[in-house]
């Protein structure tokens, strides 16, 4: 998989991300300490919002810096049928936590990622299949809201937008079950899907179980699925997968 990233063709606007992290880091530089954050996981399929995405198991790889300040860069690997062989999501953002009217914490979260694709599919209307969104989060307890736009979903020329709530509730130690309930819709979504059998826009789900185990390895089983009919996403999907984090404070 990294040898596919490694030759990937670098699009125009591929070429202002390392611009943005130069911006970024810059703008951290005084700031030294922070956490490092890896993580590797393999899983029996990769679901992007109800869309089933390789029809075959999928590695990835991700790993955040948060610095002091409370901003953060990351990026993630992993490989993608779908969208050519391989997929890099690279993205940067700011988070903190507040105590909404002096009682109830809260935590917000914003930034841009951005997905950059190998040997792009571009189909009869030959677009370029990179993109980028800017999202926002709020949470507080176990809840979470996101919301998150794209003026170009997929290089379609439209915009894409999802608005997604999450609950995540621990049943017992180490045991955690969390449910994603997502609506994606604009032009760009609809001209997007259009040629997999979509064309208009629809819901996303996902119940999930997971497990942690000892040498901070966590197992995990996951139903997904989307509200249409895109490719053969319409029917739930059940992944299983493992996930391995390491993670270490930084002078």
């Amino acid at each position: 998989m990294l040898g596919y990233i490694a030759r990937m063709p670098i699009s125009p606007r591929s070429r202002r991300l390392p611009l943005l992290a130069t911006l970024l880091l810059g703008a951290s530089a005084p700031i030294h300490a922070g956490t490092l954050d890896l993580r590797v996981g393999i899983a029996g399929e990769e679901v992007f919002r109800g869309v089933v995405q390789n029809n075959s198991p999928t590695a990835s790889l991700r790993a955040d810096y948060r610095f002091a300040s409370r901003v953060y860069l990351g990026s993630r690997l992993l490989n993608n049928r779908s969208a050519g062989a391989a997929q890099a999501d690279i993205y940067a953002g700011y988070a903190r936590s507040l105590q909404l009217f002096d009682l109830i914490p809260v935590g917000i979260d914003g930034g841009i990622n951005v997905s950059v694709y190998s040997r792009d599919r571009r189909g009869p209307e030959r677009r370029d299949l990179d993109w980028a969104e800017a999202y926002a989060a709020v949470d507080s307890g176990p809840a979470r809201f996101t919301v998150a736009f794209a003026p170009d979903y997929f290089g379609t020329g439209g915009a894409g937008w999802r608005a997604a709530g999450q609950l995540r509730w621990p049943l017992r130690t180490g045991l955690d079950a969390t449910a994603v309930l997502g609506w994606n819709d604009g032009d760009g979504v609809r001209r997007h899907l259009a040629p997999r059998g979509g064309g208009a826009g629809y819901g996303d789900y996902s119940l999930q179980l997971s497990q942690a185990l000892p040498a901070s390895v966590t197992v995990y089983g996951q139903i997904a699925g989307a509200s249409i009919r895109i490719d053969d996403s319409t029917r739930p999907r059940l992944l299983v997968g493992l996930r391995w984090r390491w993670g270490a404070q930084l002078p």
